[in-house]
């Protein structure tokens, strides 16, 4: 009987803690959005934060964009074998952006800072925002990039001092970030943010160490990642044993291609999934290659959306029984000095062909192919005193249809997870375009006897001569895929109105210039219907 009770006392703090862990990761999103200056932070949302353990394993999150938290761990790989982590005090940082060291795209710079408890580093506060401007060939998006150093800034896993390096106005890392970005009122306003929220991650966490113990609570961390392992691998052991595959494609038009394959073929053994991506296209010289983090983390979130149970909670443990192997010189392995600005469309097929290739094994569970692509433009413009304006969007799409009901209107990608930005915020934050629509693209539905959901039509006006465009998406030429004899979703375009009327159809990957009244028209597709349509 004592026993017993021990144990359930042991549950009872293990649950109080895991809860304390929790409320930590919410109030770091809170408040890096609250401080956050840039629409794509503030308003579409597009950022992650995460409490990691001494070793960088994510620990407990808060539920932001999936392919950038689940990448956290990938960021901070071996941060105790690079960095003494007993020399680490209050005043240190992390800060990394480097896509061939396990970050993601430029744009996502991840911010760490060491939470010290008791003269220990007990673990990290960590954040990653999309910033709206690192620098390189176009403000925003380098559609046109060809290598890495095109795109902007890189910034490989480094230490600084946050007072002497960033908070000085003469500071290192203010004054490197600030002279190679358009906007830095932005980019150092939104890592302020970030600065934010970790601190929020220092403060609560030595709180609740200094409530419950340090050693409780690190043992505590341990067990988490340990129960939701044993939790994951159960989802898995549900899945039949075998092999499943499935191919997905994303167009290479604007790259010289046709059809681009991504191949994943996944062995379901026991408690193990191993995924295999041979038979994948070789990297490209464009803008267009994933690096693997990104396609790491596409896989496990795809995996982690395929399992049966939905309420695992997501750590570090829930990685443990994914093996993946991606070859290297590929679209999603790409060797330096390959540009990765657009990994989300590979990515994004990523995701596409594990749900498709599971969804064999739950046929009562599968649901059309959702729009499932990143459409972002940017619109830039110098102001009379040669300022930047830079303003960044993320428009999502139609879900694919499923056996209860008909699939969403107007999301984002599942592991991209954007909100769409107010009209009134963005036309308070500029001045050198305005909106004059936001519709259902309707017809844009795949039509079932559940259809798809529908695309966004979404038009902007230039409201002086020389407003800079680019932009990038998928799904122009064919629409995702309906399932069960459901009909496929709608495609997406980007088309410029002339003033005088004339048309010009975009690309999938593009940069133009807009005059004053030209418009852009930016519309994505719908989702792919479930079952033949009455």
């Amino acid at each position: 009987m004592k026993s017993s009770e021990t144990s359930l006392n042991s549950a009872q703090d293990l649950s109080i803690i895991k809860a304390g862990m929790d409320a930590i990761c919410r109030e770091m999103a809170v408040n890096l959005r609250r401080s956050a200056i840039s629409s794509i932070v503030r308003e579409a949302r597009d950022f992650s934060v995460a409490l990691t353990d001494a070793r960088g394993e994510v620990v407990s999150q808060a539920e932001c964009i999936p392919i950038m938290t689940a990448g956290i761990a990938l960021a901070m790989k071996g941060i105790d074998k690079r960095f003494d982590l007993s020399t680490f005090t209050e005043d240190d940082a992390i800060l990394m952006n480097d896509p061939f060291d396990g970050g993601q795209h430029l744009q996502d710079i991840y911010l760490f800072t060491p939470i010290i408890v008791e003269g220990q580093v007990v673990g990290f506060g960590a954040t990653t925002a999309h910033h709206v401007d690192l620098g390189g060939m176009h403000a925003g998006i380098s559609t046109q990039a060809t290598e890495i150093y095109q795109e902007g800034l890189r910034i490989p896993l480094s230490k600084f001092s946050v007072s002497r390096d960033f908070e000085s106005p003469h500071g290192f890392v203010r004054q490197v970030l600030g002279a190679n970005v358009r906007v830095p009122d932005a980019v150092l306003g939104d890592l302020r943010a970030q600065f934010a929220a970790n601190q929020t991650a220092v403060r609560r966490l030595s709180e609740l160490m200094n409530r419950h113990g340090v050693e409780e609570c690190l043992n505590a961390m341990e067990q988490l990642k340990d129960y939701s392992e044993r939790r994951f691998r159960a989802a898995i052991e549900q899945i039949p044993d075998g092999i499943y595959s499935k191919t997905e494609y994303f167009d290479g038009t604007a790259y010289g291609l046709k059809d681009v394959p991504i191949n994943a073929t996944l062995e379901v053994d026991g408690s193990d999934i191993r995924v295999s991506f041979e038979g994948t296209a070789g990297q490209i010289a464009g803008n267009i290659n994933c690096p693997l983090a990104s396609t790491i983390s596409a896989v496990q979130s795809a995996i982690r959306c395929s399992l049966p149970s939905t309420d695992i909670d997501f750590n570090e443990g829930c990685n443990r029984p994914i093996h993946i192997d991606v070859p290297y010189r590929s679209v999603l392995n790409p060797a330096p000095p390959m540009a990765v600005r657009s990994r989300l469309t590979p990515a994004s097929r990523v995701f596409n062909a594990i749900t498709g290739a599971l969804a064999t094994a739950y046929p009562d569970s599968a649901t059309g192919t959702g729009f499932d692509t990143t459409t972002a433009i940017t619109l830039a413009a110098l102001d009379s005193q040669g300022k930047y304006q830079v303003a960044l969007e993320i428009l999502g799409g139609g879900w694919g249809g499923c056996s209860e009901h008909d699939g969403a209107d107007a999301l984002d990608n599942p592991i991209s997870n954007c909100a769409n930005a107010p009209i009134e915020a963005l036309e308070t934050d500029y001045d050198h375009f305005w909106i004059s629509e936001y519709a259902l693209a309707d017809g844009s539905q795949g039509g079932g006897q559940y259809s798809g959901g529908a695309g966004i039509r979404r038009t902007y006006v230039a409201k002086h001569d020389g407003v800079k465009v680019a932009g990038y998406s998928d799904r122009h030429r064919q629409g995702p895929d309906g399932i069960f004899g459901g009909l496929s979703g709608g495609t997406g375009s980007h088309t410029i109105i002339r003033a005088d009327g004339t048309t010009m159809r975009l690309s999938t990957n593009y940069e133009e210039v807009l005059n004053k009244d030209d418009q852009i028209v930016v519309v994505t597709g719908g989702g792919g219907g479930y079952g033949t349509p009455d």
